[in-house]
């Protein structure tokens, strides 16, 4: 059974987070919930506030086949955390899983890990992704690299992720039952 860690952050977008754990659950992928903070919870960008599972200084990369960061305003405070950037690099050097959706990118440009890598992102959302290809898609998988541009394509990042980790053939399965025409 493929498994995953979300990372929550303060004013992270609420439906990029909850609506992938759950196409992602449906998938019968585990998906494990980290917060950024010394908290139990963590309170989204439209004052939604999600329980955590398990703070991040725990998170051991080994113990997992991916990692998904959703985005949201909050992602302009994520910049340069090191903790959250070390790992980002670690999954990397696994060649693991690893996922940003929205302005969530950026941090995977700060880490130095997509030069070269076919990406979406948030349209406004620049920052450290010189040396990446944007692409205009609503997600796209590139190597290891799964990207989504926005919450209007969330339902898309996630099932790409399934792809990614399952294949194209669960994929499908689980579009046919979202019914995504």
């Amino acid at each position: 059974m493929k498994k995953v860690a979300i990372i929550l952050h303060k004013n992270f977008e609420e439906s990029e987070a909850i609506v992938t754990i759950d196409i992602l659950r449906r998938s019968e992928i585990i998906v494990d919930i980290y917060n950024l903070q010394e908290k139990d919870f963590q309170v989204g960008s439209h004052n939604i506030i999600v329980k955590t599972e398990y703070k991040v200084e725990s998170l051991n990369s080994d113990d997992y086949d991916g990692i998904v960061i959703p985005g949201g305003p909050g992602v302009n405070d994520l910049f340069d955390n090191e903790i959250l950037l070390n790992l980002i690099r670690d999954f990397n050097s696994s060649n693991k899983m690893i996922s940003a959706i929205c302005a969530a990118p950026q941090i995977l440009g700060q880490a130095g890990i997509i030069d070269g890598i076919k990406i979406v992102k948030f349209p406004t959302s620049n920052k450290y992704l010189e040396k990446a290809f944007i692409q205009e898609k609503d997600s796209i998988i590139d190597k290891n690299i799964v990207t989504g541009s926005s919450i209007g394509t969330v339902v898309p990042f996630a099932l790409n992720i399934i792809e990614y980790l399952q294949g194209k053939e669960q994929k499908e399965k689980i579009k046919q039952q979202l019914v995504i025409i």
